[in-house]
């Protein structure tokens, strides 16, 4: 028989679960809404989204809830929640196919085998279970990697260069603005080193490391990482220890979706995962309240501060979207006095750092714009930042600086075909006049081949073709 404690144990995590669930019901509704065009989507690219921008991240949301579901089903001890569970396990597991989240489907799977182990279903695995568990495992991913193999590559170089950007600040971090630039860093150190990687032609301008363990660590060092991955193995295994199996399966999925995604970046996540910490702390066996008073307080307090950060971050964004007309002008005094002043609050944002530059660079204020872009250089992978400060250096009249950045770019991202053409037209301006370089540039310029052949790509071609004929006579 139940003591009182037990059963109001019971009923506070029935009370999370049924919290979670019905976020998850939510979005799985909201996402077949969008399946069957009865509301837009939040990405022209693919049909459903939920309430993010992306496949990727919604998968994962509805993968991670899919373990504490299937808790529900397999020990119901509410028919409320057991109607939820069952109504939640189909809609999502329905809809994740479409979604084409790799990711998000390993993840419920290893959250499911653990809630399965939990109650019973599955007997505690002997060795040569687990070998066999492993090799299916193996089996698996090998033929998820080659149902995208060309996005699997390029998801393990971004890997790579995450360790890389870590360990240059293993201690204190570059700052959670930095990460992209820091990957962009160690990407262009890599390719300078290696220009005939094969991960040359899956490289990519990466926003997020992909991998929120490396994420922290390129953030805030290697020690905030070591802490992140403490937090969620004790969540886990309080969970495991209370008995809300569905809890610590649910942790685990969402554990596996934080190897090969960017979760922490969504507010929806943070708050969902902030609930499971808090249920796993109610549900462990610990029986000193002011111990688990003061975990409450503080996962209370970070998500909430996470939660806040995060959305003032995109309105920023959505505000600067509608601000952005001012730069498609010649910029006048007061247009850059009012740019400036908009510093202080959108200095962060890569794109208003670009947009800024790029402006000041067509009004003719190369130097300035090169502050302003040198900074988008440290927030930002995306080459064009390079790119532009070459072309203003190159307008200076100041060629090997403008070089050295037109190389970089190169380097940053060596599928590109556009630094090579601004190195080639820059040596065949009559000023520099080298034919050797010229040729080495075009020569690669002729033997790139690019994902897509666009207009601007043949355009490009054409004209250093015609200079070719033109500068070799």
């Amino acid at each position: 028989m139940e003591t009182p404690v037990q059963t109001y144990k019971v009923a506070v995590l029935e009370l999370i679960s049924i919290a979670l669930l019905g976020a998850g019901l939510w979005e799985c509704g909201l996402g077949w809404a969008q399946l069957f065009g009865i509301t837009p989507s939040h990405h022209s690219l693919y049909p459903a989204t939920g309430t993010f921008y992306n496949p990727g991240p919604y998968c994962g949301f509805l993968a991670m809830l899919v373990p504490l579901a299937l808790r529900h089903v397999l020990k119901p001890e509410y028919r409320f929640t057991n109607w939820l569970a069952t109504a939640y396990i189909i809609l999502a597991v329905a809809i994740m196919p479409v979604l084409m989240g790799r990711t998000g489907w390993i993840a419920a799977a290893v959250g499911c085998l653990l809630v399965a182990v939990g109650c019973g279903r599955i007997k505690r695995p002997r060795p040569v279970v687990l070998i066999a568990v492993f090799a299916v495992a193996a089996i698996a991913g090998a033929l998820l990697f080659y149902l995208k193999p060309a996005s699997a590559l390029g998801r393990l170089f971004l890997w790579r260069m995450g360790l890389d950007a870590a360990f240059q600040h293993p201690l204190t971090g570059v700052g959670w603005n930095q990460v992209a630039g820091a990957l962009g860093a160690a990407q262009e150190t890599y390719f300078n080193s290696s220009p005939e990687s094969m991960f040359a032609n899956v490289a990519g301008t990466p926003e997020y490391a992909f991998n929120e363990f490396l994420q922290i660590g390129i953030a805030f060092g290697i020690p905030a990482m070591l802490l992140f991955i403490i937090l969620l193995v004790l969540a886990a295994r309080m969970a495991w220890r209370g008995g809300a199996y569905g809890v610590a399966g649910s942790i685990a999925a969402f554990s596996v979706v934080c190897f090969s995604s960017y979760p922490l970046q969504f507010p929806e996540f943070m708050v969902a995962v902030g609930i499971m910490i808090a249920g796993a702390f109610f549900a462990s066996p610990c029986r000193c309240v002011l111990v688990k008073w003061t975990l409450y307080l503080l996962l209370a307090c970070g998500i909430t501060f996470a939660c806040r950060w995060l959305m003032h971050r995109n309105e920023l964004a959505g505000e600067w979207e509608r601000m952005r007309y001012v730069c498609r002008y010649r910029l006048d005094d007061r247009s850059i006095h009012l740019l400036d002043s908009l510093d202080a609050i959108h200095g962060h944002s890569p794109k208003y750092l670009f947009d800024y530059g790029k402006a000041l660079r067509e009004t003719g204020l190369y130097d300035k714009s090169n502050g302003v872009l040198m900074r988008g250089v440290e927030l930002s992978a995306d080459p064009m930042f390079l790119n532009l400060i070459g072309r203003n250096y190159y307008d200076l009249g100041q060629y090997g600086k403008a070089e050295h950045y037109f190389l970089r770019a190169a380097d940053r991202l060596p599928g590109r075909m556009y630094p090579y053409y601004l190195l080639a037209r820059m040596y065949a301006d009559p000023a520099v006049n080298d034919s050797v370089r010229f040729s080495v540039v075009h020569e690669k310029v002729v033997r790139m081949s690019p994902k897509i052949m666009s207009p601007a790509i043949r355009q490009m071609r054409s004209e250093l073709d015609s200079l070719r004929t033109t500068f070799t006579r």
